[in-house]
């Protein structure tokens, strides 16, 4: 018996209805409309950012000096002009007077008068104002900023499509953590990063402004469980944002967070951004405090800065004993104790072992600091490490004693000036800091020196007892 296909000779593939629906618009006029699309997109874009723009110092001036007579004789005056430039001035001072800012009778002041000129247009000055002093020192002035454009964006009724966007978006910045509320929401309606000034319909180079540090703060702690998988945006936005605030309450995070074993692919990557947008660990004055930093922050920003360090003595460590020396021992013994204590190192050789080790791309770029060139072209280099209250030297000759001296005693060697060769930081006269028989430590030292030679006790085990015992140190 015929089937219904076969009767009404009609056969229907839904299959490949679909692929022939698929191909109904030819690929280069998706591509062409495509195109066009991006280009209106940033022609839009560019023009909302220029709307928000000021540019004219020089009236910026004259609003200024106008405001502060005015506020003296309580006198108005102002034109249109004049108004906008005070707007975008309100940070602004010169010949030693104070801000509008820091002075909260002024602020005040100064937005009574803009309110009784008001003009709709005076929304996109009062905003990105804002959006750029979120962090001022004077948060009570801030505070009667963040106020006032609550209100008058909540009460605007026009057609501009930015101030409708910003409207809509009010509970981001109506609040003082308005910034950290914004932070949040991204990660809860699973967005990234990148989409936080769109959230708020303002343009993409807002993202340097300091409100949305602790946007970029709050996105990392709300996803910092996935944070492998995000770290590239999160750091591509971070750059853009471009803030050396921003950079060391984040990376400091990061890099605490990377120093854990389950996150510790991120140290790699982490790394040279830190170098790059914080500093080297080892000049102090780059990983100083962030002006306001609570208690948390600046504990935060010390402890990335002791991990960064020894994950560049690590790296140091690695390279050196297995380029310069190739001693697969020493290397373990030496990174154990870069693991416990805190330690800060430096290397003294040859121009060539500079140049063998700048070939490595995990150190060069923390070499020049950290690399000292001795005159001599003998092949032997010094690795130098501080730990605790000592100088420790190894050499990179396996025929070369370790050193151990005291960095306030008398007998150090003095590296205030380039040494002749590496040979200028032994000391023949010194003592043995372990003399043994068998199995047995018969006496120690303080400062001295120590073969690499096994007994009945491997060297490690001696290394070990001094380090323990009579130095104090973990290992």
């Amino acid at each position: 018996m015929k089937n219904v296909k076969e009767i009404l000779q009609f056969d229907f593939s839904p299959t490949t209805f679909e692929q022939s629906a698929s191909k109904a618009i030819p690929i280069t006029l998706i591509h062409k409309i495509g195109n066009r699309i991006s280009y209106l997109k940033a022609i839009t874009e560019k023009i909302g950012e220029s709307s928000f723009a000021f540019h004219d110092d020089s009236l910026k001036s004259k609003a200024y000096q106008k405001f502060k007579v005015s506020f003296v004789e309580n006198s108005n005056g102002f034109n249109k002009r004049e108004i906008r430039a005070l707007i975008y001035g309100l940070d602004y001072c010169e010949n030693n007077q104070t801000t509008i800012l820091s002075n909260e009778n002024e602020i005040a002041y100064a937005i009574e008068l803009i309110n009784s000129n008001w003009r709709d247009s005076f929304l996109k000055g009062m905003t990105i104002f804002l959006f750029k002093n979120w962090d001022s020192t004077f948060q009570k002035s801030i505070d009667k900023i963040r106020e006032f454009v609550s209100l008058k964006i909540g009460n605007y009724n026009g057609n501009n499509i930015g101030l409708l966007a910003l409207k809509s978006s009010k509970q981001f910045y109506n609040t003082k953590n308005g910034d950290i509320i914004l932070g949040d929401t991204i990660v809860k309606l699973d967005k990234t990063i990148e989409d936080a000034s769109k959230m708020l319909g303002v343009p993409n180079s807002w993202i340097s402004f300091p409100y949305f540090s602790k946007v970029i703060v709050t996105y990392y702690e709300k996803s910092k469980s996935t944070i492998v998988h995000g770290i590239d945006n999160l750091i591509e936005t971070l750059i853009k944002h471009n803030s050396s605030i921003t950079n060391k309450r984040l990376l400091s995070k990061i890099i605490i967070q990377a120093n854990k074993p389950e996150f510790a692919i991120l140290q790699d990557k982490i790394k040279p951004i830190a170098f790059t947008h914080i500093g080297d660990p080892s000049n102090i004055s780059k990983w100083s405090a962030i002006d306001n930093a609570n208690d948390i922050e600046k504990s935060e920003i010390l402890e990335a800065r002791n991990i960064l360090d020894e994950w560049i003595a690590k790296q140091f460590i690695d390279i050196f004993f297995r380029v310069c020396l190739n001693d697969d021992r020493r290397k373990r013994f030496w990174l154990k104790v870069a693991s416990k204590n805190k330690l800060s190192f430096k290397v003294h050789g040859p121009t060539r072992t500079k140049r063998i080790l700048q070939k490595d791309e995990r150190i060069k770029e923390y070499l020049d600091a950290r690399f000292n060139n001795v005159f001599s072209s003998k092949d032997v280099s010094a690795f130098i490490l501080y730990v605790g209250d000592y100088m420790f030297i190894e050499f990179s000759d396996a025929g070369y004693a370790f050193y151990a001296y005291k960095i306030h005693g008398d007998s150090k060697p003095n590296l205030n000036h380039r040494l002749n060769s590496v040979d200028d930081l032994r000391n023949g006269n010194m003592p043995m800091l372990v003399y043994r028989s068998g199995y047995n430590i018969n006496s120690t030292n303080s400062e001295g020196r120590l073969t690499h030679n096994d007994g009945d006790l491997g060297w490690e085990q001696v290394f070990e007892y001094w380090f323990k015992n009579i130095a104090g140190i973990n290992v």
